[in-house]
């Protein structure tokens, strides 16, 4: 689907304001995606998991053919995290445009494999490959550590690119006597004994096994020029030979030309993380978007999850934006400090941008929290560095915007990976690939619809571009308990919202908010509805802060669990002067409602499920909410309805959800009429108010 001609242009109005100022400013994304029915470990906590690396094989085949043919698929390493025992897989595309890098994608295993069992076709490939570059002498057989000693496993072959030249050395081993690797049951080349050679001895190497019936060509880390060379010799070598069930794994290339495209499928807790090719606009970004979009759900995967009382929200991973330059030289953020003051300024003052494309769960505990819910004094703090950054003229160190940063874009427990505005890929000189010039927008969630994800993208481009053309300065704000209060509530972030448009517009950016509507649809919707005194009272799905507990030891490792047994809900009654005509109870409780331009609002906090570890023990579950609209003048109920957070007359449900439409009915029979309420006098009491809510009841403190 095109975005309609208002989208395009502004867009393009984008576009030239930033060129105009010579600014290139380029932007990534991270979708990430699940299956129709999602079941076991590695879609819920783990990273890695065999059916998630099969889904991410059928992805990058569905890519290869529709989206970048002659492009070539390696399986590299990413991540390695305390506690797991491998690195992370990643599969990743290179994508040369008018370079055919692996002319034939049917000798790739990357969706069936041809049932053959090619342990002599890897030994013969590793000879050939070996044969073509020269270096027959120097290959040599490897081992299992619990094997015999000629019990030959795969083959390891010592490689580097120097001056346009291939070149090796022998190592202190022989074919017969076979290399011992280390145990394990990754590829030969993360378990090669490198300490057992001496000092100045070259340390990387090309290796072939057979692993499960497939051939895997483990590539050496080497630069661009290198890397193109060997993956031909692979190519020419596998079609001469008529091979199939080809995986190439190890190390990606290093210095690829600026032309080459880069999709990267990654394992991640719960999800498969797509990694989109960095570009310099955003029609292109949106393409690369439903490009991989179109490749996922070829493949069976799917952006939203079904949760089992019929709530539907994403995938429960991240939708990350990244923001950067071409270059470190030319980094649109390095040119000019000040740039990165106002984003932080910016986005501090519109909670709606780190609430509104977020995770149902926000707050200080969540996966991206802004800088302001963290220890007291991170506002003020972040507001000396934003001085200090505007303050800069002229040449200065780049490594001092990490150090501007780097102790205050964190969350609760000092995880720089985990904030709202990350900078760990930005100028940190100890981090792997820490000086890439990149902030990374992590306060956003894969929604439902990919074209919606591309308008909030282009949303957060529109924004840097305003900030581009006229800094953005003004004090941080002092929210307080206020910024929960009022922002976890939709109607106050709608306003938010339209507060940011109608800035982007006063900016020369016209951007409408109903382009938005459906995001807002889709993560608050409408949880019942019931007519009162001549109106509608409409309930609706807020947002709710999880608080972290204190750590506890599972074996090796300390974690820190939260308390989800809590849900907020937003009541609307858009018609004001029903108010006039009665109230409303819930739960015995009187509503007190706040005058918002969307009508009168009222936030309601409350018990909905028994967790452990939770807070305040002594607080039942509080499900169903009953609520009763009350005539003003008889004090009798006039309508009332009860709202059931889990199955309304059983205990469990009959596993998940299997379609949208089941889940939808889950949902409704969840809001159940009352009638045999009304006409009852009704007896209910004021609220337990406190400082900290203003316009939300907390039910909790209702009970005594």
């Amino acid at each position: 689907m095109n975005p309609t001609s208002e989208i395009q242009d502004l867009a393009r109005k984008v576009e030239e304001q930033l060129s105009a100022r010579r600014v290139v400013l380029t932007m990534g994304g991270e979708p990430t995606y699940i299956p129709h029915q999602p079941r076991g470990a590695e879609w819920n906590l783990e990273a890695m998991g065999p059916e998630k690396l099969n889904y991410a094989h059928k992805m990058a085949s569905n890519l290869l053919e529709d989206e970048c043919p002659g492009a070539v698929a390696l399986q590299v390493f990413g991540k390695w995290y305390p506690g797991e025992p491998l690195p992370r897989w990643n599969v990743v595309l290179l994508d040369n445009p008018g370079d055919v890098l692996w002319p034939n994608r049917d000798t790739l295993l990357l969706s069936k494999r041809d049932g053959r069992n090619h342990s002599r076709d890897a030994t013969r490939l590793a000879k050939k490959v070996a044969e073509k570059l020269g270096l027959s002498d120097f290959l040599m057989p490897a081992r299992n550590p619990s094997a015999p000693k000629r019990n030959t496993c795969g083959w390891v072959l010592p490689l580097d690119f120097v001056e346009e030249e291939w070149t090796s050395e022998k190592w202190p081993w022989s074919k017969e006597n076979p290399i011992p690797l280390f145990a394990g049951d990754s590829q030969i080349g993360l378990r090669l004994p490198l300490g057992d050679l001496p000092e100045d001895a070259l340390r990387r190497a090309l290796t072939v096994e057979c692993i499960d019936g497939a051939i895997h060509l483990f590539i050496p880390p080497l630069e661009w020029a290198g890397f193109r060379k060997l993956i031909s010799f692979f190519s020419e070598t596998v079609e001469e030979n008529n091979l199939t069930d080809i995986i190439l794994c190890g190390y990606g290339p290093s210095g690829a030309p600026e032309t080459v495209r880069t999709f990267g499928l990654a394992a991640d807790p719960g999800v498969l993380e797509i990694n989109l090719p960095a570009c310099t606009d955003w029609v292109s970004y949106r393409h690369n978007l439903l490009a991989a979009d179109t490749a996922a759900r070829k493949a069976g995967l799917t952006t939203t999850r079904l949760q089992l009382n019929g709530g539907v929200n994403g995938t429960g991973g991240g939708s990350h934006l990244a923001f950067g330059g071409t270059s470190i030289e030319t980094n649109p953020f390095l040119e000019r400090p000040n740039r990165i003051a106002s984003i932080l300024r910016y986005w501090q003052h519109h909670p709606v941008l780190s609430y509104a494309f977020s995770g149902q769960y926000v707050g200080p505990g969540c996966q991206a929290p802004r800088f302001d819910e963290g220890p007291t004094h991170s506002l003020y703090e972040t507001e000396v560095a934003c001085e200090g950054m505007e303050s800069i003229r002229g040449s200065f160190d780049p490594f001092w915007i990490d150090q501007f940063l780097h102790n205050l874009m964190t969350d609760a427990s000092g995880n720089t990976h985990r904030a709202e505005l990350c900078f760990d890929k930005f100028y940190n000189p100890t981090a792997p690939n820490g000086c890439i010039g990149i902030i990374e927008f992590r306060a956003f969630e894969t929604l439902p619809d990919t074209d919606l994800m591309a308008t909030v993208s282009l949303l957060i481009r529109t924004i840097i571009a305003r900030l581009v053309k006229r800094p953005f300065g003004r004090r941080l704000r002092r929210m307080g308990k206020q910024l929960h209060d009022y922002f976890f509530l939709p109607s106050w972030l709608w306003e938010d919202l339209q507060e940011v448009c109608e800035d982007l517009t006063k900016a020369g950016f016209p951007f409408d908010p109903e382009w938005l509507r459906p995001v807002f649809e889709f993560r608050f919707p409408e949880r019942g509805k019931m007519e009162v005194s001549g109106g509608d009272l409409i309930l609706r799905q807020a947002l709710e802060s999880y608080p972290l507990m204190a750590e506890e030891s599972q074996g090796l490792s300390t974690v820190r669990k939260v308390d989800n047994s809590t849900d907020r809900l937003e009541i609307l009654l858009p018609d004001h002067s029903v108010l006039e005509k009665g109230y409303l109870l819930v739960n015995g409780i009187e509503m007190p409602f706040t005058k918002h331009s969307a009508g009168m609002v009222c936030g309601l906090r409350y018990k909905c499920a028994s967790a452990h570890p939770a807070l305040h023990p002594n607080v039942p579950i509080q499900s169903p909410l009953l609520f009763e609209w009350v005539d003003q003048k008889t004090g009798k109920v006039a309508t009332a309805a009860r709202y059931h957070h889990w199955h309304p007359t059983q205990p469990v449900y009959d596993g998940f959800p299997t379609s949208e439409e089941e889940a939808e009915q889950r949902r409704k029979d969840r809001w159940i009429p009352a009638p045999e309420r009304e006409g009852l006098i009704a007896r209910g009491r004021p609220p337990r108010t406190s400082p900290e809510f203003k316009v939300t009841v907390d039910l909790r403190r209702q009970q005594f």
